[in-house]
């Protein structure tokens, strides 16, 4: 009677114990089911939203290097741009560069000028408007003059340049054909207009002095 008496005394503590440690395994779950797993979503759901700001602020630090880098070449493009224009403008501008000759020209004393459209069209690819340039003076004069023309803030080129003695001893006349290029936004655009027979007004040459070309 003892030994059952003891037998059934240990079995009901193994069987509190047991209950004891059923209970805590299914607080622990319940904890991990309810409160460790909702949590470590929304932890992995932070950790992507961090690391998705994080290259969106890295894009962002380049962008803002590369629009600080741009920002800087800014006026020297413009620069530049502004630099074209006034080398090869959209239009034109023969007046305004015919002020420019003017400009130039007026640094050579001496030299006598007349500028007048050329007689014959311009039919290049480059579109150009050809004009008659005469200069009369002394012959370093003259070379400067022309020289000056070629360095003019404005693209163009001698097509011919024809000298001949005048009258005057040391003087000579130069008559080149010039065109001054444009670059118009239109392919279609053909502002050529009508030409011009050139007049010259200059005393002309004696008769039977020498001829050369450059």
């Amino acid at each position: 009677m003892p030994d059952e008496a003891k037998t059934r005394k240990r079995w009901a503590v193994d069987r509190q114990q047991l209950m004891i440690l059923l209970a805590a395994a299914v607080m622990l779950g319940s904890f991990t089911f309810f409160v460790l797993v909702p949590k470590h979503g929304q932890l992995s759901q932070l950790d992507n939203a961090v690391r998705q700001e994080r290259r969106l602020l890295s894009q962002r630090v380049s962008a803002s290097h590369e629009g600080v880098f741009v920002a800087a070449r800014i006026p020297m493009l413009r620069k530049g741009c502004a630099a074209m224009q006034r080398r090869l403008p959209t239009e034109p501008r023969v007046a305004e560069f015919l002020e420019m000759l003017q400009d130039c020209l007026a640094e050579t004393p001496g030299v006598v000028h007349e500028v007048a459209r050329s007689a014959t069209p311009w039919t290049g690819a480059m579109p150009a408007v050809p004009l008659c340039l005469r200069l009369s003076g002394p012959f370093e004069a003259v070379y400067r003059g022309l020289a000056g023309v070629e360095r003019l803030q404005r693209l163009n080129h001698f097509r011919r340049v024809h000298f001949r003695r005048a009258e005057t001893a040391g003087h000579v006349v130069a008559e080149a054909e010039l065109l001054i290029y444009y670059l118009p936004t239109d392919p279609t655009h053909d502002a050529s207009g009508p030409a011009e027979t050139a007049a010259w007004n200059l005393e002309p040459a004696s008769s039977g002095a020498p001829e050369g070309e450059a």
